[in-house]
């Protein structure tokens, strides 16, 4: 079963928890927070002030996505906050050993993102501390951009290695996922298959579709497929 995961990047907060509820009927499964610090990636978007406010207005699983320099410094205030996963990146200064850590000590699910540029064997070493991957297949800081070159193919090498590990089973194999808006056109057709479909990707998060600024957070939900986003136009 693929998780359609809603990133609120581009949501409208003046009207979030209408269009909150708005993509809960429409059958979003899990709600994406993407944290930036202005550091990590140029752009700055929301902290933890936004995250609550979300968690008023939604009980559904809350994934955040850690695009900062040091994410550990976050975990304290998100747990209390009461978000379900937290992600950090594996090319943060000096390694997410710590946030990886600090995450699991406060009792989440840690996940680590790789960038389009960062190989998926990079990730093997901390494969046991996590819960899942999440490849990126755009560039991190900005939604509305292109699907990169290779990422196709990303996504089936780190099938190859998940099954690898699944084989054995003294080796952890943390479910993965797929980020980008343009992945959506990536996975979906009329039979529900695609590149993304098709490769044993369990989670998809997509921004600006969601929440564009001409539009409300509303999702389609079509053939065995819930990751069809659409935008609509505001009343």
């Amino acid at each position: 079963m693929l998780e359609f995961c809603a990133s609120i990047l581009a949501a409208d907060f003046a009207r979030l928890g209408q269009d909150v509820g708005a993509a809960e009927a429409a059958g979003v499964d899990v709600f994406h927070i993407d944290v930036m610090d202005g550091h990590f990636v140029p752009t700055i978007s929301f902290g933890p002030l936004v995250a609550r406010a979300l968690r008023g207005v939604t009980a559904k699983p809350l994934d955040v996505h850690l695009m900062v320099e040091v994410p550990q410094q976050f975990v304290p205030e998100l747990a209390a906050i009461g978000v379900d996963r937290i992600s950090v990146h594996r090319e943060v200064p000096g390694g997410p050993d710590a946030a990886l850590a600090a995450i699991h000590a406060a009792g989440l699910k840690a996940g680590l993102v790789l960038n389009p540029e960062t190989p998926v064997e990079a990730a093997e070493p901390y494969l046991p501390l996590c819960d899942q991957i999440l490849l990126m297949t755009v560039h991190p800081g900005r939604g509305g951009q292109a699907y990169l070159p290779g990422s196709s193919e990303k996504i089936a090498s780190m099938r190859a290695v998940r099954i690898s590990r699944a084989d054995s089973r003294s080796m952890r194999s943390p479910y993965f996922g797929v980020s980008g808006d343009a992945a959506t056109a990536a996975s979906r057709s009329a039979a529900g298959t695609g590149p993304i479909c098709d490769s044993g990707a369990r989670m998809r998060v997509a921004a600006t579709g969601v929440g564009a600024p001409s539009g409300s957070m509303t999702v389609t939900t079509a053939s065995p497929v819930r990751s069809v986003v659409r935008t609509s136009s505001r009343s």
